[in-house]
């Protein structure tokens, strides 16, 4: 299992060999470069919370951005982890794989290899 501190480039491919989340795989095995998310809107009337929302809300209790308990947020989750695969120089949607206007819509990102990921800035002081 990933540490607390693990980033989301390990978290994320943790979860996609773990095979928890329905959906969540492999596109390119056995490569193992690029992965599907599932992307099933929440207002759809077949959405299914345990199912459909179950990585982003993974996420959330990782990032502690959601406790068991407190109100159900699966739009205010996915807009965070598409926010960080967004930010993330390891990670690049992959728009010509993804398939979002099927009955069970996913998006494609690529795990960017270190050498092709621009550099991060730190600022000084």
């Amino acid at each position: 299992m990933c540490s607390r501190g693990a980033g989301l480039r390990q978290w994320t491919v943790e979860q996609v060999e773990l095979g928890r989340f329905p959906g969540l795989v492999w596109d390119d095995p056995p490569a193992k470069t690029m992965f599907r998310i599932p992307w099933k809107h929440a207002g759809k009337q077949d959405f299914r919370h345990d199912e459909d929302a179950a990585f982003f809300k993974a996420w959330a209790e990782y990032k502690g951005k959601y406790r068991p308990g407190e109100r159900l947020d699966p739009a205010g989750w996915k807009t965070r982890l598409r926010c960080a695969l967004n930010k993330s120089p390891e990670f690049e949607e992959v728009p010509t794989r993804s398939q979002l206007d099927i009955a069970e819509p996913y998006k494609v990102y690529r795990l960017v290899p270190p050498a092709e990921q621009y550099p991060v800035w730190e600022s000084s002081g």
